[in-house]
């Protein structure tokens, strides 16, 4: 009988980099290396493979933008902030990553979340067992994490304890991809799935070498890296590194990624840029609270948190003594990145020609976020695809 030879995507907007395929691959025979705009991508040892196509039955990517992911009507959705004003200010939002981990963490449970690592100037899904690494994985990161073996390691972790539970804070295709691996383990009841409101993967390798450079001018390396600092406001932050306890601003790095530039292909079709998810609980920031709920905007940030399943409910329901929160609904939540992805720039391409060919200093001066042109387009393409959205789950209700 021929072997069946897998096929994990024929365009590169077909994946993720979730990883599911590697980890369940049974005879290792997945890598994941770096393509020329520097995102990971699985590569097949046909050598090692048996054609057993696991590593094609697990992808949720593939699946989740073929079959959008159905409304559920028992979401509920929360606006609400840590009652700690520290926790807050240390976070992205209003501190509910701090919070719901506490949970975990205090009941001698495990988390896994990114975290940044200044060794290799690269994010990681990293097992976290106390609050002092916890508090290392705050913040936002305009950097796609470099996954690498954590699926297996949450895997390890739950074989080992079978008493213990775990947290699992990520992206909506990580943890789509993460849903799946545990599922066919027989494991998912034992974690809890967390997404975020994601813009997009920003690649890896670009950060490396453009930080490396920041390093090089410096004659030195960072020592603290922050993408949203909070010091004049949730609304206004501040995006810089620190070396030698001097501030370098990296604002040309995340132009890049606030206009898209060097986001990774699969993020302009992500299917989880909506409110219904495969997770347990999504949490972000809850942009325009000051106009639906005036009285609970804060200056330092809001979370938004939206429930999926029974067990984010009661995870939800079993923080609230930490909290202080509001009710909301589906049409006062609504956001850009929970209606539709981040749309592919027209020069996208030309961006990546200019970097590859022309250099990091040339794309430095050429590539400025827009942010009159950005926001009119974002207001244009929100209406367009709400309408679209609408006349798709009328049409499937019929």
């Amino acid at each position: 009988m021929e072997k069946k030879s897998p096929i994990l995507y024929k365009k590169e907007n077909e994946c993720c980099g979730c990883t599911a395929c590697a980890t369940i691959c049974p005879k290792q025979a997945i890598k994941f290396v770096y393509n020329s705009e520097g995102f990971l991508y699985p590569s097949i040892d046909f050598d090692k493979c048996i054609g057993c196509l696991k590593c094609e039955e697990i992808c949720a990517f593939k699946k989740d933008i073929a079959t959008p992911i159905a409304k559920n009507q028992n979401t509920e959705i929360f606006a609400a902030r840590s009652k700690s004003e520290d926790v807050v200010i240390s976070s992205s939002s209003g501190g509910m990553f701090t919070v719901l981990s506490d949970f975990f963490l205090d009941r001698g449970n495990s988390v896994a979340a990114c975290k940044y690592v200044y060794e290799s100037d690269k994010v990681s899904l990293t097992l976290i067992s106390d609050k002092t690494e916890r508090n290392e994985a705050r913040g936002s990161k305009y950097i796609q994490a470099e996954l690498e073996d954590a699926f297996s390691e949450v895997i390890a972790f739950l074989r080992e304890y079978p008493e213990k539970k775990i947290l699992v804070v990520g992206t909506g295709c990580q943890i789509a991809g993460l849903d799946l691996v545990l599922k066919s383990k027989k494991m998912r009841e034992r974690a809890v799935l967390v997404d975020l409101i994601c813009h997009g993967a920003a690649s890896s390798n670009l950060w490396k070498q453009y930080i490396q450079k920041v390093e090089g001018e410096q004659e030195n390396e960072i020592d603290y890296i922050t993408f949203k600092n909070k010091r004049y406001g949730w609304e206004k932050p501040s995006t810089f590194v620190k070396i030698s306890g001097r501030e370098i601003p990296i604002k040309p790095y995340s132009d890049w990624f606030y206009m898209g530039w060097s986001l990774r292909e699969s993020c302009y079709q992500c299917p989880y840029t909506r409110i219904d998810r495969n997770s347990d609980l999504t949490i972000g920031d809850y942009w325009g609270i000051q106009k639906v709920m005036p009285d609970f905007y804060d200056r330092m940030g809001v979370s938004l948190v939206i429930t999926h399943t029974d067990a984010g409910r009661k995870l939800f329901e079993s923080v609230k003594n930490n909290i202080d929160y509001r009710i909301s609904n589906r049409k006062d939540c609504l956001q850009p990145r929970l209606t539709f992805p981040q749309s592919r720039p027209a020069d996208r391409d030309i961006f990546w020609k200019d970097m590859l060919q022309k250099g990091m200093d040339y794309c430095i001066e050429k590539y400025v976020e827009q942010y009159d042109i950005s926001n009119k387009e974002k207001v244009k393409r929100f209406i367009k695809n709400v309408i679209k959205n609408s006349r798709i789950f009328l049409s499937r209700t019929r």
